[in-house]
């Protein structure tokens, strides 16, 4: 009997051992899985729960050696999670791929007190090991208790999400709300480790394949780009990607509220009323923002690289520098990986981010005096949902504003007044945060511009429809229209007057995130083959009454004039 307990007491010293990470992210984890003490200790037993299935179906003591296997795994997700907040991104899993030796030496002795940890994990795992018994099994009780104990867990959290589905989106079919909760459920498990980390892992795989083709596809397509003239000063170009911020709430724009602080006291900016998005999805839209894909004509978004390639053959080092945790198999992430250099800082979605942290690599490169030359393209993650961890304490301008503990499925219609100034400040961490672009562009006083336009915008309850975020089949002004700003240095405006003027000429015209191609290119006055300057709201041959076009996520085409 003593014995026994003995074996009882090696199998959850290796249950706990295996559980690590999430009990590390129990305990000190900032993602909305873990954002209240009932969520906290929902995520342990539903995490435990899913660890523990492989021992109604192998001896302890493989189990064990299970453990053992998944420890260099399993001291990745917890050095992620201890020092972030939150579990690997995307990003994160890629580097133990993309990584070289010298690389890894450098993180290894930056970080020796991992390694001691390490070792405490594999000596537990290993002592464990010898010490169940090959004949030490579950009783065929003992697994229906476990199997009980499991499908339970499951069940019921099952239930809540298809109760959250029905609450939210009370319109759709039986099928699909089921469907919807499955999807739901399974964010969970991907949270968890170390099925979520086999998830990233596999998709990396993927994404490296996919990468590679893009690559190849792309290897002997030339857009023959080049500058229509020759200057001997340096020239900066950068192109800003918001995420989810809508024309509506910028002060700039006519809000009331005062979200452009800086902004609105900056020389030489032109924001652009009637700006609105090709496409109310990121890995939509931004192909859109990238490529010269069109609503109405995909394939360029595979079959041509994207902008940099063009700024390359006209002689420019390119440059990506992103906030958001795409991973390998997104589209833009294809269009990230063929720049000269690429950063990503990004850590979860779910977990206090600010874009602020892009602002050191900007400078790293601004200070490269070796290039004359630069097209860089910052990725934000600017107001994506949860709105409250997209600015530092300092932006909390307009209050009250989201508790920190409240995730998507936490809010509702009551909860607007703090959603809106939760977002609004998101804005004024936005405002902040370009002002600081154009500061750095200021004081190396080069030939240069910042181009911002966002992704697409968001719904925040404003009208009987009761919409919070975006993606919906039938999208909403506040998501189709976005803010698009402009912003050129005096050594710009003194070389290229004539698209000055026609830059500030179209500022109440008809604008399409889709145009941003043709006129970052023409606004460099770089030429291509089969350029369409129709396209430039920098030139003269701007089309002002073409017909502007959205993607909706059935791939469906919308006019939206």
């Amino acid at each position: 009997m003593k014995q026994n307990i003995k074996q009882y007491i090696y199998l959850l010293l290796t249950i706990l051992v295996i559980s690590l990470p999430n009990i590390t992210l129990f305990l000190i984890g900032q993602d909305s899985i873990v954002a209240s003490n009932l969520k906290k200790i929902v995520f342990l037993i539903f995490s435990i729960s899913i660890i523990i299935i492989p021992l109604l179906f192998i001896k302890p003591k493989y189990f064990a050696l299970l453990g053992l296997l998944l420890s260099p795994l399993l001291l990745f997700e917890f050095y992620n999670i201890y020092t972030f907040k939150a579990s690997s991104s995307k990003e994160a899993v890629a580097s133990l791929f993309l990584t070289n030796s010298y690389e890894s030496s450098e993180l290894i002795r930056g970080n020796l007190q991992y390694l001691f940890i390490f070792l405490i994990i594999l000596s537990v795992l290993v002592l464990c090991i010898f010490k169940l018994k090959k004949s030490f099994v579950l009783k065929t009780n003992q697994k229906i208790v476990v199997s009980i104990i499991i499908i339970s867990v499951f069940s019921v959290l099952y239930v809540r999400d298809w109760y959250i589905v029905n609450t939210l989106e009370p319109d759709l079919t039986f099928k699909k709300k089921s469907l919807r909760a499955k999807d739901y459920f399974f964010i969970k498990v991907l949270k968890t480790f170390p099925y979520g980390d086999f998830n990233k892992i596999i998709n990396v795989k993927k994404g490296i394949k996919k990468i590679n083709n893009y690559k190849k596809t792309i290897q002997d397509f030339r857009y023959d780009a080049k500058k229509r003239d020759s200057i001997d000063t340096n020239e900066t170009y950068i192109l800003v990607i918001g995420e989810t911020a809508r024309s509506m709430s910028f002060n700039l724009n006519g809000y009331s509220r005062n979200t452009n602080p800086i902004l609105s006291k900056t020389s030489n900016i032109i924001s652009y009323k009637d700006a609105k998005s090709a496409a109310n999805l990121t890995a939509n839209s931004l192909p859109f923002i990238l490529t010269r894909a069109t609503p109405k004509n995909l394939t360029p978004k595979y079959n041509e690289p994207a902008v940099l390639n063009a700024f390359k053959e006209a002689g420019f080092k390119t440059y990506w520098i992103t906030n958001q945790d795409t991973g390998l198999n997104s589209v833009f992430a294809f269009y990230s990986r063929i720049a000269d250099y690429y950063k990503n800082i990004a850590l979860s979605i779910d977990v206090a981010n600010y874009d602020g942290d892009l602002l050191p690599e900007l400078d790293k490169i601004l200070n490269d005096k070796t290039v004359k030359k630069k097209f860089i393209v910052i990725h934000t993650i600017g107001s994506h949902f949860r709105y409250n961890y997209r600015y530092p304490d300092n932006f909390e301008v307009f209050k009250p504003t989201l508790d920190k503990k409240l995730s998507i499925t936490g809010n509702n219609i009551t909860l607007k007044n703090e959603i809106v100034n939760s977002y609004d400040n998101s804005i004024v961490y936005t405002d902040y945060f370009l002002s600081e672009v154009v500061k750095r562009l200021k004081n190396k006083n080069p030939i240069s511009y910042m181009y911002y336009v966002s992704d697409h915008g968001e719904n925040l309850y404003d009208d009987k429809n009761e919409l919070l975020m975006h993606g919906y089949m039938k999208p909403t002004k506040y998501v189709v229209n976005i803010p698009l700003i402009v912003w050129c240095s005096d050594g710009y405006i003194e070389e290229y007057p004539l698209k000055i003027n026609y830059l500030k000429n179209n500022k109440n015209s008809k604008i399409s995130s889709n145009y941003t191609f043709q006129t970052l290119l023409d606004m460099a006055n770089i030429t291509y083959k089969n350029e369409d300057l129709t396209r430039s709201f920098s030139n003269e041959k701007f089309n002002k009454t073409r017909m502007r076009q959205l993607l909706t996520p059935k791939e469906s085409v919308i006019y939206l004039d």
